[in-house]
């Protein structure tokens, strides 16, 4: 299954940096986002709150939701200018006619689609568009404040409501939770693209 192999990345980074101690978790965070936002998915949000476990502390959740919003900018933005550089005309008539299906058609989407991951490699479909750069990246960095402080808040308030144990099962159910709406809603979306393919 590929989000299990997705998973399994992103455990091999975290072990991997897990001797560096809160340095280390950082930047196999900083990494696992980075990877997810330019090259393919790797179940950040989950990692998001795996290593947020490791001490339930709103200053260390607001530290590392600092890292994955600059992870997530940087990450696309890399692929935006990448993007820029070389164009392709192949790759240019994919995404015209894919961003033509979505159900915004200018940076909003990139609100929505941290909710709903249908846009996958934003920075290419900035690029391609042309699509505002600044309001784009204020778009990603929005979407990905709220969306990690409102999982980082979620999973502090299990923790105060329940004892350790349940806290961590409450959690990692959300995270759980969190995944399947996300790709069911995302390949509901995509299937219903292919029939214009």
């Amino acid at each position: 299954m590929d989000m299990e192999k997705d998973r399994m990345l992103g455990d091999a980074i975290v072990n991997f940096f897990a001797s560096f101690g809160i340095l280390g978790s950082l930047i196999a965070l900083f990494i696992i986002f980075l990877i997810d936002s330019m090259l393919f998915p790797t179940l950040p949000e989950f990692f998001l709150l795996v290593i947020y476990l490791t001490n339930p502390a709103i200053d260390w959740g607001i530290v590392l939701v600092f890292v994955s919003v600059v992870s997530t900018f940087i990450g696309n933005s890399v692929l935006y200018w990448i993007a820029k550089k070389y164009r392709y005309q192949w790759i240019d008539k994919i995404v015209k006619k894919y961003s033509s299906l979505l159900i915004s058609k200018d940076e909003k989407i990139l609100l929505i689609n941290r909710a709903i991951p249908i846009l996958p490699y934003a920075g290419i479909f900035i690029a391609i568009n042309e699509w505002d750069y600044k309001k784009s990246m204020f778009y990603i960095v929005l979407g990905g404040i709220l969306k990690f402080f409102f999982l980082i808040a979620l999973c502090s308030f299990f923790y105060e409501l329940f004892e350790k144990g349940i806290a961590q099962k409450a959690t990692f159910l959300l995270v759980i939770i969190t995944l399947l709406i996300g790709f069911f809603l995302s390949y509901y979306k995509r299937r219903n693209m292919e029939s214009y393919f």
